[in-house]
């Protein structure tokens, strides 16, 4: 249905295979602009990136390394260096805060065409990461969130579900992943 997946290289350590659905999108609709709730070290971004010429903008946001987490199984998942492996490349912008997308307005952001959470996988800091990129996504681009169905995080799963009961069942899942998305409606 959508470009093709495959790259070559190991897959991102926390996205893993995820990415390939990730990179499909990127090959069908060709993003200029992409922003990443939790790049982490940005593995994703680099594979993203160098797969992907088209995208001329990608903002990363993550927490600051003295950051606590919600989950505490999400603790070992704090940079130390947030985006050291695309902080070079002149596409990149990262916005580091103490808390990441939480003290990051939807102002500070360019209007996206693709939108990955993968940041704070409580219930609520899925629900929060929604709202702002419902803020800064374009008509028609695509929000992705990863961990659906994860039995590690399942506050993930919970707030999709949530958020499909109450607005139509939109976001879908992608069979034998952990990653979801939804093509957005409305936007900017």
């Amino acid at each position: 249905m959508f470009g093709s997946g495959a790259f070559s290289g190991k897959p991102p350590l926390y996205t893993g295979t995820d990415v390939e659905p990730l990179l499909a999108f990127s090959r069908t609709f060709f993003p200029k602009t992409v922003i990443e709730i939790g790049i982490q070290r940005g593995e994703t971004a680099k594979c993203l990136l160098d797969n992907s010429p088209w995208i001329q903008n990608y903002v990363g946001i993550d927490v600051a390394p003295s950051h606590r987490t919600a989950l505490p199984v999400q603790q070992s998942e704090v940079p130390k260096q947030p985006g050291e492996l695309v902080k070079n490349d002149p596409r990149v912008r990262l916005i580091v805060k103490p808390n990441g997308s939480r003290d990051v307005t939807p102002a500070e952001l360019p209007v996206a065409d693709l939108i990955y959470i993968d940041g704070d996988h409580s219930k609520t800091g899925v629900l929060q990461d929604t709202e702002l990129a419902r803020k800064a996504i374009r008509k028609g681009g695509i929000i992705c969130w990863h961990d659906y169905g994860n039995p590690a995080v399942p506050s993930v799963t919970k707030a999709i579900d949530f958020l499909n009961g109450k607005g139509g069942n939109t976001i879908c899942l992608i069979e034998k992943g952990f990653l979801c998305f939804e093509f957005c409606r409305n936007g900017k």
